[in-house]
């Protein structure tokens, strides 16, 4: 038998306006880290503007990106996870459900493996392209900015106990002790 001991949910816990303030102001702030020391440590370089329109889909493409990568972890652990596209207005997005209740630390393996993954991919590549290292550290602010939410519900789950389980449900996460 299983006992709720939290819900979280991040939209009403926090708001969904401070949210967005702090997703802007990470991004601003980790734009501003990695664009300075790219300046002072590689001053010769000179930066190209090529490729904008490629810069354009890598940002759009971001999101769902980001989406499937919380759900890799899971699959690879033998989850079950559905997918679902839902439009709000005329964007489509995708919203992603586990179908069972998932054990903590995989939880947050999954809440972690996209910050990890495109870190590490924009870091990698900007290495390798440094006449277009402004693009990956704009979209670099632009992907931490968006891990923000994932950041908040981690930092709620680390208070967790450590034999719980996390259920979706419709407007946020359960976490879920033995009884």
């Amino acid at each position: 038998m299983m006992n709720c001991w939290k819900t979280i949910n991040l939209t009403r816990d926090i708001g969904l306006n401070r949210i967005l303030f702090i997703s802007m102001l990470t991004m601003i702030f980790v734009f501003i880290l990695t664009y300075l020391p790219i300046n002072l440590l590689f001053p010769t370089i000179h930066f190209k503007d090529g490729y904008f329109l490629l810069f354009m889909l890598l940002l759009i493409t971001m999101i769902p990106i980001h989406k499937l990568l919380h759900a890799i972890p899971l699959l690879i652990c033998g989850c079950r996870v559905s997918v679902h596209i839902k439009f709000y207005w005329v964007f489509p997005a995708l919203q992603l459900k586990a179908c069972e209740g998932i054990k903590k630390k995989r939880m947050i393996i999954s809440l972690l493996a996209p910050f990890i993954l495109f870190t590490l991919f924009l870091l990698v590549f900007g290495m390798y392209f440094p006449a277009y290292m402004h693009y990956f550290s704009i979209a670099m602010a632009f992907h931490i900015g968006l891990c923000v939410p994932d950041f908040l519900f981690l930092k709620q789950l680390l208070f967790a106990p450590k034999l719980c389980f996390i259920e979706e449900y419709e407007d946020g996460y359960e976490v879920l002790i033995q009884k």
